[in-house]
């Protein structure tokens, strides 16, 4: 077969193959928040990693807008009268940022599976690992929601209010500051938007404590008791990971 047929046929099937996956990730995506105990039920019988993945790479793509959308016509005036816009000093170190922190959530995903499998294991299940894999990625992505949720109301009060100009003062932590006018902002919305916000983060930690019920009671075929156990434990040495991964600067 000539080289170019060659390329075309293996071009075919790459778009397949994505448009397969893709399916599939939109089809998780509307039994995660939907249907919850069909997609266990399905992805014990047909696991995957390429829908878990593309929804893992949406989730952290939205969650990169949110902090953009943050910064987003924030600037910092100096004592000399030079101004910095935050959001050109975050896509200034983009490429950083997504390399170290993609690569850290995919990390992070493989040691999820294996304390998830390690905790089923040891309260008897027998289920595969490829398994386990496959349904500890589509719980680590269950924050899509959240961040898409986040996105849209953060979006909202950067067009509230386009421009805030930080003035820079000697010993004030510039943390401090750049929380100040993210409030400014959000509570132009409304008063009770922060509030919302704790509410739209408090339902994604809720969520991601009953899909991890789900997945060790239909996927490790376990009872709701060692379930349970099992979801405590899990998720207990999840948060201790993530709290880790955040101190460094990683997630």
């Amino acid at each position: 077969m000539p080289r170019g047929l060659r390329a075309a046929a293996g071009a075919r099937v790459l778009l397949r193959g994505l448009g397969r996956a893709f399916a599939k990730a939109g089809r998780r995506l509307y039994q995660m928040y939907l249907r919850p105990v069909d997609m266990f039920e399905e992805i014990k019988v047909s696991p995957d990693a390429s829908g878990a993945a593309l929804l893992l790479a949406a989730a952290f793509a939205i969650q990169t807008a949110v902090a953009a959308a943050a910064l987003l016509g924030v600037v910092v005036a100096g004592p000399a009268g030079v101004s910095a816009s935050l959001l050109e000093g975050f896509l200034s170190n983009l490429m950083a940022y997504v390399s170290i922190r993609g690569a850290t959530l995919f990390v992070l995903w493989f040691i999820l599976f294996i304390v998830f499998w390690f905790v089923m294991y040891a309260l008897g299940s027998r289920v595969e690992g490829f398994t386990v894999f496959s349904a500890t990625g589509y719980v680590l992505s269950s924050q899509f929601a959240t961040f898409l949720a986040t996105l849209a109301i953060y979006a909202v009060a950067a067009q509230n209010i386009p421009s805030l100009v930080l003035v820079s003062v000697s010993g004030a932590y510039p943390q401090y500051v750049m929380l100040a006018a993210h409030l400014l902002r959000l509570e132009s919305l409304h008063p009770a938007v922060p509030l919302l916000l704790d509410a739209i983060g408090y339902f994604g930690t809720a969520w991601n404590i009953v899909l991890s019920a789900l997945m060790f009671k239909i996927v490790g075929d376990l009872s709701w008791k060692r379930a349970s156990a099992g979801t405590a434990a899990a998720v207990g040495v999840s948060w201790v990971l993530a709290s880790i991964f955040r101190l460094a600067g990683m997630l």
